[in-house]
């Protein structure tokens, strides 16, 4: 995927004016880093720029579960709508065709409710795939989602999973083109998340969940209203955009919950302007976006019936989404034919970063992955890097970033970027009043 890398680094960093204070003082922590690939092969009908717009309302009674309604009271046309369905259920026909007549695409949650040894190679599976691609459009299948956690009945069975994910990949590939695998995690637990990982070549997209609630669990004890959905994304961002598009296959906050029985109005509000009006600046890999348009509380599975994530049901929520989901940065429309391009493409890579001691330290894995510099762990905290005849070996710092939820914290191995930079035939230019930096290869 990446040939040769021609690299520009750009720091948002707040009230940056000159390139003596970025180096020399304390840095926010609101930036990001930004590396340009020349040649990138684009995934499966990903779009080169944008991100396609998508929802979950088919348990709305508030729009009678209408795609038509969502998209007129929302003033967008969404470009996907998605739908569960149990493995060993048939291909949901009807409800596909209802979707190709709003003009939007269907992403399919596939789930094995009963086990991952009910997945085989099986008439079944085929006729699945057959039947997704007589629908004659693209689709998002996003195969056994959550396996990271403890709550669905395929979790904590990563290598039998990854075999069952290869079947089904193996199946989709043969019978229904026009099928995207996404892979999706939950954002927490984040330790188990790479076990499941089936493997680059048979993974189309990379997708997370991600919900903002007043409490973790229904617990009155365990209050979470500062948890950032940016932070909630950071893990899966930085360890899959640089070689897959990423999918928030599923995005909801709560705006009324029964642990307190409080509307938190304004609560929803932030986050929902927080996380769109952040992925065009600061995540242009995350190319499709779902909103969880559901009232839990009243149309919830049992045990789930505590927030209400709707949008449409209370005026000052459904006018915030409105606002940030008409940027044209958010697309209407898949397009109905695919096939393999390539651009120069902009990743970014967010918050695994540290000052120390007058030097910004970034995760080796930003250097080593999307940078594309070939690394070298020796002993005694030392790593070289490696670039055509140019080496450096510098001493890598231990540190501790937040996460986002549950006031945890990830450790990361940070390495000096501006020395690196200089060793290896880096140029570094700033841009004073946009408070970037620009890291280029000397010519």
């Amino acid at each position: 995927m990446r040939k040769k890398l021609y690299l520009l680094v750009i720091l948002c960093i707040l009230s940056v004016t000159q390139a003596s204070s970025l180096f020399a003082a304390p840095l926010d922590g609101s930036y990001t880093l930004f590396t340009k690939s020349l040649g990138y092969t684009g995934a499966k009908y990903e779009p080169e720029v944008g991100t396609y717009l998508g929802a979950y309302v088919l348990q709305d009674k508030f729009i009678e579960r209408s795609m038509a309604a969502f998209n007129e009271v929302t003033g967008k046309q969404h470009a996907s709508f998605f739908k569960y369905v149990g493995y060993g259920k048939p291909f949901p026909k009807v409800w596909v065709e209802q979707v190709k007549s709003v003009g939007a695409v269907p992403h399919i949650a596939f789930e094995p409710n009963n086990g991952l040894e009910e997945v085989t190679d099986s008439d079944y599976l085929r006729q699945f795939a057959r039947d997704a691609k007589e629908a004659g459009v693209p689709i998002f299948l996003r195969y056994a989602s959550e396996m990271n956690g403890t709550w669905t009945e395929y979790s904590g069975k990563s290598n039998l999973y990854k075999e069952k994910w290869k079947l089904v990949h193996s199946v989709m590939k043969a019978e229904a083109p026009n099928v995207m695998m996404v892979w999706t995690v939950f954002t927490f637990p984040e330790e188990t998340i790479t076990a499941f990982y089936p493997g680059d070549a048979y993974v189309d997209w990379v997708g997370v969940n991600i919900y903002n609630v007043i409490y973790h669990n229904n617990n009155l004890n365990s209050k979470c209203m500062d948890e950032d959905p940016l932070k909630l994304l950071d893990y899966v961002y930085n360890t899959y955009s640089y070689k897959k598009p990423i999918q928030i296959s599923e995005f909801g906050v709560s705006h009324y919950t029964n642990t307190d029985d409080k509307y938190y109005v304004q609560f929803a509000e932030e986050k929902i302007k927080r996380l769109y009006a952040s992925l065009p600046s600061r995540y242009p890999r995350v190319k499709s976006i779902f909103y969880f348009d559901v009232n839990n509380v009243t149309d919830g599975a049992p045990g789930r019936q505590i927030n209400d994530y709707s949008v449409t049901d209370d005026e000052n929520v459904l006018k915030t989404y409105k606002t940030v989901v008409a940027s044209p940065h958010y697309l209407s429309q898949v397009p109905l034919e695919w096939a393999p391009k390539t651009w120069d493409e902009l990743l970014s890579f967010n918050s695994n970063y540290k000052f120390l001691n007058n030097m910004l330290y970034v995760n080796v894995d930003f250097v080593k992955n999307y940078m594309g510099i070939q690394t070298k762990v020796k002993g005694n905290n030392q790593i070289t890097f490696i670039k055509g005849d140019k080496t450096i070996t510098v001493s890598s710092q231990r540190f501790a970033i937040p996460k986002g939820f549950y006031n945890h914290s990830r450790s990361i191995t940070g390495v000096p970027l501006k020395k690196i930079c200089n060793a290896l035939g880096y140029t570094v230019s700033i841009d004073g009043k946009k408070g970037h930096i620009y890291v280029m290869p000397k010519k």
